[in-house]
């Protein structure tokens, strides 16, 4: 999938994973290594997350249901406990820089587009705002 900041007219991540699964979410990244430029991961329904087992930080992004960035959070140490956000339907990890390089600020609108299995991008969509 790929991740552009439509209010700033940047783009974010050229390659976002995406948790489709219980395990995946319960995963994460714990276990993996560092998430590369451009590179990111989705957490749909997720309204916090946080860094224990991971051995890299990470800059996080927080999504309602109309992709519209809620809150950021910068350079998230490992073993750390990110925000709460009742108002979160999504959660965007990626390698810590991502933000300011994309100058990505609340407020901004996010589209979401593409996945591995298609060529052209699909349609922009709003997360579907579920809880598990």
């Amino acid at each position: 999938m790929i991740v552009t900041n439509m209010t700033r007219q940047t783009r974010v991540a050229n390659k976002v994973f995406v948790a489709k699964s219980f395990l995946d979410r319960l995963k994460g990244l714990i276990g993996t290594p560092p998430l590369q430029a451009g590179e990111g991961f989705l957490l749909p329904g997720c309204m916090g997350i946080h860094t224990f087992g991971m051995n890299y930080p990470i800059d996080v992004i927080y999504l309602n249901k109309s992709s519209e960035v809620i809150a950021l959070l910068e350079n998230l140490k490992p073993n750390s406990l990110g925000l709460v956000k009742f108002t979160s339907c999504a959660v965007l990890e990626f390698p810590v820089g991502t933000i300011r390089r994309s100058k990505t600020q609340a407020g901004d609108q996010l589209a979401i587009n593409g996945a591995d299995e298609l060529i052209e991008p699909a349609v922009v969509k709003p997360i579907p705002c579920f809880r598990l």
